[in-house]
């Protein structure tokens, strides 16, 4: 199915704040990533129409949501919201909730049966809100806003008051939405695990701005977003797939744009994806391939650029394979031991502790 996309260009004036925010969000999960107060939440606001202030323009496909001349109220937009707090009806049972919405669907959406069973809640039905876990709670806030028909989907950290094991559970299945339903989801969240572990694109805010926007890998790679992503250490996603199981060993080997990689621990079938996270202390530099070693991965890698920085720390960005990035961290002293220069060819061991993400 063809699901045309969500384009926005708005601007906001508040004591103290001003949003000014353009994009698009596609097929897929989008996150909306930045610090706290830099206007996430305000622009899941706008672009439900709950913010009276907000101008600009907001079309679905050929539909004008808002416009100079167009100011669909938030009750007509095709838009369903999920905040932090599942804030059910407290007087109504779960099934009179999901029938509330189900009742004032705004468009064709998905089938109430489907709904129940993706989002597991058939045995809370005939329980009340008051009666509900928190986890128990956000699923059926997530159900009610799927039965309303929406054509988009915005989730204010859902998951925020939830504890690890609850958000675990429910990540896939808001993962799922936008191909099972064929609904857009916009992901506003704190937390970077859950944009590496949910999205499909990344938005990051600071100061009511989009300042970047693009695929979690491309932009999650980007030296240029690493403090707007959490002052974090030279990092980058590869994207992966699983190719084969080696039983013998216990081992999955994945192929990446480095090349192939044997990892052990994985739970995981042949042709599904996955996401890669390496940080510069996962690298270890060596001048010649070793003969053994207690890392099984070992890649071919040029040295591409390198950064001086205090305290005798030096960050190395490599290529390997057919383009594919990466950074190591060491000492002056090993990089004065390695001749390290650009163009200088080397062998990279990639530590085991490399973070596995399902996607």
């Amino acid at each position: 199915m063809n699901i045309p996309p969500v384009e926005f260009d708005l601007a906001l004036q508040r004591d103290g704040f001003a949003l000014t925010a353009a994009g698009v969000v596609p097929t897929g999960v989008t996150a909306v990533f930045g610090r706290s107060g830099c206007g996430k939440t305000t622009l899941l606001r706008c672009l439900a129409g709950f913010e009276s202030g907000c101008t600009g323009q907001i079309r679905h496909g050929d539909v004008v949501w808002q416009s100079a001349r167009v100011r669909q109220p938030a009750h007509r937009r095709q838009v369903g919201m999920v905040f932090q707090d599942a804030r059910l009806f407290a007087h109504l049972s779960v099934r009179q909730n999901l029938g509330y919405a189900y009742k004032r669907r705004r468009g064709r959406g998905p089938d109430w049966h489907e709904v129940v069973a993706a989002l597991g809640v058939e045995g809370l039905l005939d329980r009340w809100p008051a009666a509900l876990s928190g986890g128990e709670a956000q699923r059926v806030a997530l159900a009610r806003a799927l039965l309303t028909g929406p054509a988009l989907l915005l989730l204010d950290e859902p998951l925020a008051a939830l504890d690890y094991g609850r958000r675990r559970e429910i990540l896939p299945l808001i993962a799922g939405i936008p191909e099972r339903f064929s609904i857009p989801v916009v992901y506003v969240t704190h937390s970077r695990y859950e944009v590496l572990e949910l999205a499909d694109r990344v938005m990051l805010m600071e100061r009511g701005n989009i300042q970047a926007a693009g695929s979690v890998s491309e932009v999650f790679s980007n030296p240029d977003h690493w403090s707007l992503l959490g002052n974090m250490a030279p990092t980058v996603i590869w994207d992966a797939q699983v190719v084969a199981r080696d039983n013998d060993w216990g081992l999955t080997i994945l192929a990446t744009d480095a090349g192939r990689l044997r990892l052990g621990g994985l739970d995981v079938r042949p042709g599904q994806s996955l996401r890669l996270r390496l940080t510069a202390r996962d690298v270890v530099l060596v001048p010649g391939q070793p003969a053994v070693s207690s890392l099984l991965n070992t890649l071919s890698v040029q040295v591409d650029e390198i950064n001086d920085y205090p305290r005798g720390v030096v960050h190395v960005r490599l290529r390997a394979g057919s383009g594919a990035v990466l950074w190591a961290e060491i000492t002056r002293q090993a990089a004065a031991g390695l001749r390290l220069a650009n163009g200088r060819r080397l062998y990279a061991l990639i530590r085991p502790q490399v973070l596995r993400i399902n996607h």
